[in-house]
Formats: structure tokens, sequence, C-alpha cells
């Protein structure tokens, strides 16, 4: 089973926190910590659920050793086909299926099996390089 990790959107601020937390009534923000704290983050900000976009992280990581999350603009290279989209959603949050985590933006594709040897590199996320999205390829 896989770690399941979320970064946040922060609409009104219009910044990404590196990790983020569903508490009762509020969701805690947290920036990078350098891996003091096991990769957990520290805690700076309680927001609303309203202004929180939660990205949940695949588990896959790019050719950069860079987790994929949800909201990344990919460049996949798989055979002879080069394609740039969006991961829209992880499919196997618990990677118990075994189910690629980036099956959503391959069956797009029409890459319906679940291929080993794929070279992915995440350009950037669409809340903060919009101009990404003109990247992507038909």
């Amino acid at each position: 089973m896989k770690d399941i990790k979320f970064r946040v959107w922060h609409k009104k601020e219009e910044r990404m926190y590196y990790r983020g937390y569903q508490k009762w009534l509020w969701a805690l923000l947290c920036e990078d910590d350098g891996g003091d704290n096991d990769g957990r983050g520290r805690p700076v900000k309680r927001a609303s659920y309203a202004d929180c976009v939660f990205l949940e992280g695949s588990g896959y990581l790019d050719v950069n050793h860079r987790e994929v999350f949800e909201g990344d603009v990919v460049r996949v290279r798989y055979k002879d086909r080069e394609f740039t989209d969006v991961v829209d959603s992880v499919p196997d949050m618990f990677g118990s299926r075994g189910v690629h985590p980036l099956d959503t933006v391959l069956r797009k594709r029409g890459i319906t099996s679940n291929p080993q040897i794929l070279e992915v590199e995440v350009l950037g996320n669409q809340y903060e390089r919009p101009d990404l999205l003109s990247r992507i390829t038909a």
C-alpha cells in the first residue's frame, strides 16, 4: 500500500502548499521542511476547505525523481510516442488494484496496458503554470 500524500492549492492566495492535511473543520497547510519531519512538512496555516484544492500524489516518480501529483502537466514518452497532458485523477488511491498511477492519462492516449518502460517528466502544474496547458498535445 502506498503513502497517500496531498499538496494543496490555496485559491485565495494563489499559492501551492507542499502538503495538506484534512482536519475536522479546516485544512492544515504545510511548507517543505527539507526532510526534517519525514516529508510531512512544516505546518504554517489553517484554511477553510472552500479555499483549498487537494491534489493527491500518485506515488509515481518522474525522470527527475519528483512525485507526480494530480494537476501536474506531464510529458510522456512511450515507445515511439510522445505527448503532454494533465494528470486529472489518481485511479488507485491505495495502490491495491495494480492499476498504473497515471492510468487516466495513458487511457486517453489509447495505452491500455500497464507499461513498465515509460518516461514521464513533470513540466509544472496547471495552477502555478496555466501557460503549460497550451502545450497539451492531441
